[in-house]
């Protein structure tokens, strides 16, 4: 008797740890979620009312109803542009555009206005990332600012430093960051959801080249400190998560030039004592 309690203990945490984890594999490395509340103009809400998303670069589409409460959910959305589009019998369906990031759920409220179900009204403002799940300080980079940021080195590790809570290590140690006083070897990268730090040191992995990726393969960039939520539970400091790009439908290419040559860079201490000591005045420069 006693051991068939036990077994039925174990097997009833082993249930509870799969509700658990269903919910917490929500938001994920990779992907993000979209919520928000289905309601009339004046507030009061539109439970079964149906809502579809869809993916603007594949066109790959997803259908949920908004249940008694009026809320409606789609989870482990890749990231990207997207366009949530909902309606109800006896109301005008409406669209309005959202950007999935990685790791966050976008509340996204939608109104909607009396009229045939015909008539669509399509809203251009994107809705801004309103983080309202949990208490993580997350920094998210697009593919623009991932290009566009000056990055000494064209090291995408760099992009920690930009994160608050971050300083430059310039101490004695390992690493080129630390946050909120948590030491870089308390840094976890990741890349597409699968560690990538060193297995020896605990650092972030860069390899010969000193570059993690290519800055043209990565659709977005994150870095999150403090506040974890289950799915950052590695290591104690900066959580930095790389997506890379995928397909869309549409063909498209680029051409990528990076040079930083020694002209573009302030002279450093020792050359700088170099040229001084030479007594040459045209070799002094600033």
């Amino acid at each position: 008797m006693c051991i068939r309690r036990i077994f039925q203990s174990l097997l009833t945490l082993a249930l509870l740890s799969g509700v658990l984890s269903l919910t917490a594999v929500a938001q994920s490395l990779i992907s993000g979620d979209v919520t928000g509340i289905i309601s009339d103009q004046s507030g009061a809400i539109l439970p079964n009312a149906t809502v579809n998303i869809k993916n603007n670069g594949t066109d790959q589409s997803q259908t949920a109803t908004s249940n008694a409460s009026g809320v409606y959910r789609f989870s482990l959305l890749p990231p990207g542009n997207y366009t949530v589009t909902a309606g109800a019998q006896g109301f005008q369906h409406k669209s309005q555009p959202v950007t999935v990031a990685v790791g966050q759920a976008v509340t996204l409220d939608v109104q909607l206005a009396v009229g045939s179900a015909s008539q669509t009204v399509e809203v251009t403002a994107e809705a801004g990332i309103v983080q309202a799940q949990n208490g993580n300080i997350t920094t998210t980079f697009t593919p623009e600012q991932v290009q566009l940021v000056p990055n000494p080195g064209n090291d995408l590790s760099y992009l920690v430093q930009t994160a608050p809570g971050a300083v430059m290590n310039t101490q004695a140690g390992y690493g080129n960051s630390s946050t909120y006083g948590l030491p870089a070897t308390s840094n976890l990268f990741t890349v597409n959801g699968m560690n990538a730090n060193d297995p020896f040191l605990n650092l972030n992995n860069s390899g010969a080249t000193n570059l993690l990726l290519g800055q043209n393969d990565v659709q977005e960039a994150t870095v999150v400190n403090n506040g974890y939520s289950v799915q950052y539970g590695g290591l104690a400091g900066a959580d930095v998560n790389y997506v890379t790009k995928s397909g869309t439908n549409d063909f498209h290419g680029n051409v990528n030039y990076f040079w930083n040559g020694r002209a573009m860079n302030a002279n450093s201490w020792f050359n700088k004592q170099g040229e001084l000591a030479s007594g040459d005045p045209n070799k002094q420069r600033l």
